[in-house]
């Protein structure tokens, strides 16, 4: 069997205190990686930073068959990444994923709420949310990028004010890190580095006559 050369490395939300063991061990054997700058500072190794991210990341990985490369993504590698592109264009026995800390752990960590009945979107390259199936769930993390960032997506979506107890959760785990609770009047981040957690509003008890 083959030994993998394409090592997929979770970074985990962002400080260098969640990076798991593993990680650490990977990223002190790879020959290159290629990763967003801020994934990709301080390490000992050359570096590259693709565009756009999945065709660069394909294409530096293709110019470089006889490396070793890292290829380094936020949170957990199997949550929304670019792990599934990688895995398409070289094949499983080419690649090795190493798992970390996700966005959805550290931030329910945060708010101190469980989120094992949790569902997760995303509004990364997209152009509309599916707001019927946010609405469904119980509770919910959204994934917010630069054009659905947490202040224009609850400002022009009232319902999940109405019906969810919400926050805003920004470079989670970082020195500059806000954890928002959305209330009336309160200014909401605009920090595309965010993600909202909804989690639905206990309703109301009858009240016997």
């Amino acid at each position: 069997m083959n030994q993998p050369r394409i090592f997929i490395i979770s970074m985990g939300p962002g400080h260098p205190d969640l990076l798991t063991g593993r990680a650490r061990q990977t990223l002190a054997a790879i020959e290159l990686a290629v990763g967003a700058l801020r994934l990709t500072q301080g390490l000992r190794v050359p570096c590259h930073e693709p565009v756009p991210l999945i065709g660069g990341t394909i294409e530096f990985i293709r110019n470089h068959p006889d490396k070793c490369i890292g290829v380094l993504v936020s949170g957990d590698a199997g949550f929304y990444s670019l792990s599934r592109a990688v895995v398409q264009a070289f094949g499983r026995e080419s690649v090795a994923v190493i798992p970390g800390i996700s966005v959805v752990q550290a931030a329910f960590a945060a708010i101190a709420e469980p989120w094992q009945d949790a569902r997760f979107f995303s509004a990364h390259g997209r152009e509309g949310l599916d707001l019927p199936a946010i609405m469904a769930s119980e509770r919910f993390l959204l994934l917010c990028d630069g054009s659905h960032n947490p202040r224009s997506v609850l400002e022009s979506r009232l319902r999940l004010r109405e019906h969810f107890d919400l926050w805003v959760l920004s470079n989670l785990s970082l020195d500059n890190e806000k954890i928002v609770p959305v209330t009336t009047g309160a200014a909401i981040p605009e920090d595309p580095l965010s993600c909202i957690v909804g989690i639905r509003k206990e309703k109301e008890q009858d009240i016997d006559g």
